[in-house]
């Protein structure tokens, strides 16, 4: 596996861990570089152009565009917290690297990978982990550590990337327009005839070909879309479960909450106080500076 990564993939040359209160920011150099958002809200900023906004759990590779291209002045700018909002906290791993990956010349020069799909990659998770965890140390062999790590990341989330843009070119237009309106509006009291309608099915067709396209039936992937969101409102604010509850979709909390442990196997308030108490936003094990 190491021999497969040094021939496909490029050298990664540095490595690093910003964390601290915003507002701050990284530049992102010359070389590609790809970066995981931990904590905090940050805006990728091109020649002083905002050009993508980035939530915990978030990955982005930027510079891989085109051999031979003008370099792009490139930040990541950690946005301080609205007014009002609890003792904000920020925290940023980058990787650089010696060149663009081989497979992505012909791609845009950002590749963003949603929170929902590092979530859904358990290899990824585990490489972010334990790549936090060492840089989180600064013993030299953690370190070293550190530096190993870089390249699986890259070949991680360039897997996952492929995964995505498959999945995206292979779901049926009809399906995706009701993906999208589901995405748009979450709060909609949706039924699957409603959503057979805007797709232009009838509700037996439409049902049928969205368990074939996506493995689930078309409800139950519209609460795992509510759930997500409950869980990012959870974990970053401290809004009451009303609140959260009115903000998905449910008109009573009790109906939030049993849908919730449902969902995510534990209740909304346990799972904001595991999240408080970890501060982990992409629910990795808790770091400490010593570990």
């Amino acid at each position: 596996m190491t021999d497969e990564l040094d021939e496909q993939l490029p050298r990664a040359v540095a490595v690093s861990r910003r964390h601290g209160a915003p507002p701050w920011q990284v530049d992102a150099g010359e070389r590609p570089s790809l970066h995981v958002v931990v904590e905090g809200s940050f805006h990728l900023v091109q020649h002083e152009q905002r050009v993508l906004e980035l939530a915990p759990g978030d990955l982005v590779l930027v510079g891989a565009g085109p051999p031979g291209a003008a370099p792009r002045e490139q930040r990541l700018r950690c946005l301080p917290p609205p007014p009002g909002a609890r003792s904000p906290r920020a925290e940023l791993l980058s990787a650089t690297y010696a060149a663009a990956p081989a497979e992505l010349p012909a791609l845009a020069p950002v590749v963003h990978l949603p929170a929902a799909d590092t979530r859904d990659s358990p290899g990824l998770l585990a490489i972010v982990s334990l790549l936090r965890a060492a840089l989180a140390d600064p013993d030299a062999g953690q370190a070293a550590l550190a530096r190993s790590l870089l390249q699986p990341l890259l070949a991680y989330t360039l897997h996952s990337h492929r995964r995505r843009l498959a999945a995206t070119r292979t779901v049926d237009r009809r399906i995706a327009r009701a993906l999208q309106l589901m995405q748009a509006k979450p709060t909609e009291r949706w039924t699957v005839a409603a959503l057979a309608k805007a797709a232009g099915l009838s509700r037996a067709a439409f049902a049928r070909r969205f368990l074939a396209e996506l493995g689930v039936p078309p409800l139950r992937h519209l609460t795992a879309i509510r759930m997500q969101r409950a869980a990012s409102r959870l974990a970053d604010s401290d809004d009451s479960l009303a609140a959260v509850a009115a903000e998905v979709g449910y008109d009573s909390e009790f109906a939030f909450s049993r849908a919730f442990k449902r969902h995510m196997g534990e209740a909304p308030g346990a799972f904001r106080r595991r999240c408080s108490a970890q501060g982990a936003a992409l629910a990795l094990p808790v770091v400490c500076a010593a570990a």
